[in-house]
């Protein structure tokens, strides 16, 4: 039992030092806390499976000291079993510490006391109050023997790095620990466990193939989502409320979730699909003639999204921008028109050094000269319609239950091209178009491989000569990657056609949007390659370009002088 931690936190060092002792003669590793402040950092930093906690841990002489019980009750521990520990029984403070919680651990699952009970001493009933909590309450599989991925490539510190990039090199052992309990957890009943691959990468989660095999009888396949426990909480009340609960094929079921205090991971069980055989979208998108791309896309709007669109579909008189600007925020995103100018000005030094394109942003203008033979762009900068919300289109917005974040990662295709997404943390409800616009900016900027930004340019001005969205366009003269891509979009507005009408105006706003978060993630203090960069370039050209194509006085201003452009200019009216 070497691998159990304890926090054990109580002012009395003479106490604490005795009945640690008797605990670490059971095998149990105790780390002792002599203060309110020291039980809170080793917590926080700490691989700890159980605490017992002092109710009176600043002052045992005063009666109304329960730090140690409210130290219990903080939301950032109640994932963590915990052992109420106190010379001086009382009622109150017993009913509060094991008060049940909704869907939570109470504040404590026991309460013993100091002097232990009759026939026994405390030493005994809390070495057997532990015993209990572990065995009830903490669940860890410590037989469990676990394969992490490939040849070891999914070992714990790899996942908690993907999870936590920034954490510190001192507390990464921990934490790692702190993972393998949870996947301990996660597969409590099992014998084996492997972990398969990484599908999605999320901030603060990840996504992967997981396998279980019980002593004996068959395994079994789950598509599990980890990361930080709030994050996956959020999930997994967003699949409870947002995702239809089909059974049979093509369902999707939430089968166990478990938390840490810094970690949760739920598994989901996939109807009719075979995970360790699935691709993700881009892989597939990659591996597949053009012709089974497409008839992907028609499975996973007509099949496989179909029951999420028909439920709750409504008007709302809110514009479709207003949902927009409510996507970047939950994303992270932010339109301080100050900084997203320095992050274009860094973008530009750093693709004209890197020769992918020269860009020249004025307050009205961006102009991008690309390497491939000088070709030049001039639309509007985007960055001002953005932050000054300029962008409108007439509502009601059509809205219903959305998966919400569509893309290359987040629908997984088996060998017959069947569909299932995964990935349900912005799933809810919202203007339908978003799964469209979504996958349509990841068959963009994420499955587009090995085009230059003239031909990403093209492919844009086609696609927006579209009247309607059924419509189909003009493929005359384009490579075959850019050709693929645009057919791929054009049956991604077919679909949307079908479920949200043709209307292109909602569409492109909400592509506008989709990009310039796309142009979001660029940080001008880390280095980029060529092909990253051309991406931006890419996705700051589209932007821009939707911006010309929504923004009816635009059309106006490229009959005026260049002064009109570049700095004050009064007509004669």
């Amino acid at each position: 039992m070497t691998q159990a931690t304890i926090l054990f936190a109580d002012n009395d060092r003479d106490f604490l030092g005795t009945r640690s002792e008797f605990l670490e003669a059971e095998g149990y590793t105790v780390l002792k806390a002599y203060s309110l402040e020291e039980a809170r950092d080793i917590l926080d930093h700490r691989r700890v499976q159980l605490a017992i906690l002092d109710i009176r841990l600043t002052d045992d002489t005063d009666a109304g000291d329960i730090s140690g019980l409210e130290l219990a009750q903080e939301a950032a521990y109640n994932s963590l079993p915990k052992i109420m520990l106190t010379g001086f029984p009382n009622v109150e403070a017993v009913r509060i510490a094991l008060r049940p919680v909704v869907n939570q651990l109470p504040p404590a699952v026991d309460y013993v006391s100091k002097k232990g009970e009759e026939g026994r001493s405390g030493a005994e009933v809390l070495i057997e109050a532990v015993k209990q909590a572990f065995a009830e309450h903490v669940r860890i599989n410590w037989d469990l023997r676990i394969r992490w991925g490939q040849q070891g490539g999914l070992l714990p510190p790899v996942l908690v790095s993907l999870i936590y990039p920034d954490l510190t090199r001192k507390r990464l052992a921990d934490r790692s620990g702190e993972l393998e309990d949870l996947f301990r957890k996660l597969f409590h009943g099992y014998s084996h466990a492997t972990l398969g691959r990484v599908l999605a990468r999320r901030q603060g989660r990840i996504l992967l193939s997981a396998f279980s095999y019980p002593a004996q009888g068959p395994g079994q396949q789950f598509v599990v989502s980890c990361g930080h426990r709030a994050k996956v909480e959020t999930e997994r009340d967003r699949y409870g409320s947002f995702v239809p609960q089909g059974v049979g094929e093509k369902s999707i079921n939430l089968e166990k979730s478990v938390e840490t205090i810094h970690f949760g991971a739920a598994a989901y069980r996939l109807g009719g699909c075979v995970v360790e055989e699935a691709l993700a979208l881009t892989e597939f998108y990659h591996q597949q003639p053009t012709a089974r791309a497409l008839a992907v896309i028609e499975d996973l709007f007509s099949s496989t999204l179909r029951l999420w669109y028909e439920r709750a579909q409504e008007k709302r008189p809110q514009p479709m921008e207003a949902f927009c600007r409510e996507w970047l925020g939950a994303d992270g995103g932010t339109l301080d028109q100050t900084a997203l100018e320095k992050r274009v000005a860094g973008f530009s030094q750093a693709a004209l050094a890197a020769g992918v394109v020269g860009l020249d942003c004025l307050p009205h203008k961006l102009v991008l000269c690309s390497s491939e033979g000088g070709a030049e762009f001039s639309y509007p900068n985007p960055m001002p319609y953005l932050c000054e919300e300029r962008i409108t289109v007439s509502p009601p917005t059509l809205c219903g239950i959305t998966h919400g974040r569509l893309d290359g990662e987040s629908v997984l295709v088996d060998r017959t091209g069947q569909t299932w997404t995964v990935d349900f943390g912005m799933a809810g409800l919202g203007p339908l178009v978003r799964d469209f616009v979504s996958l349509e900016t990841s068959v963009k900027l994420d499955m587009l491989v090995g085009a230059g930004l003239t031909q990403r340019h093209e492919l844009e001005r086609r696609l927006l000569a579209m009247h309607h969205l059924g419509e189909e366009i003009d493929l005359e003269g384009m490579s075959p990657e850019v050709e693929k891509a645009l057919q791929v979009i054009i049956r991604i507005r077919s679909q949307a056609a079908d479920t949200i009408g043709p209307e292109m105006e909602p569409y492109l706003v909400g592509l506008l949007f989709c990009a310039a978060r796309r142009f979001f993630d660029y940080q001008p203090e880390l280095r980029y390659t060529k092909g990253e960069l051309v991406i931006f370039a890419h996705a700051l050209l589209s932007a821009a370009m939707m911006c010309r194509k929504l923004v009816s006085w635009e059309d106006r201003l490229h009959e005026l002088p260049a002064q009109a452009s570049e700095s004050l200019w009064i007509d004669a009216d």
